[in-house]
């Protein structure tokens, strides 16, 4: 998870401007400032960056950072295979 947990922050940080402070495991998305359109484009890039499918109802906005990152996880566990940063 710490590979994925850190890939989900740097997203966070550079595609959402969201304070580093802000961001902890517990953090739901909702306190991290997040609305239905930057849900929808934070979908877009984690489907860019892990070349899986995330389902609408792990990126609600109650969703806290680790569950996010663990669910990233299970779907890459799954047999998906991480895209190379670009």
């Amino acid at each position: 998870m710490p590979e994925t947990y850190d890939t989900l922050c740097s997203v966070l940080t550079s595609s959402f401007r969201v304070p580093d402070d802000l961001i902890h495991p517990q953090a739901t998305l909702e306190q991290l400032g997040m609305d239905s359109l930057a849900l929808t484009e934070m979908v877009l890039i984690l489907h860019e960056r892990f070349a899986v499918k995330i389902s609408a109802e792990y990126t609600a906005l109650g969703r806290t950072v680790a569950e996010v990152a663990d669910h990233l996880d299970a779907l890459r566990a799954a047999g998906a295979r991480p895209v190379a940063p670009s």
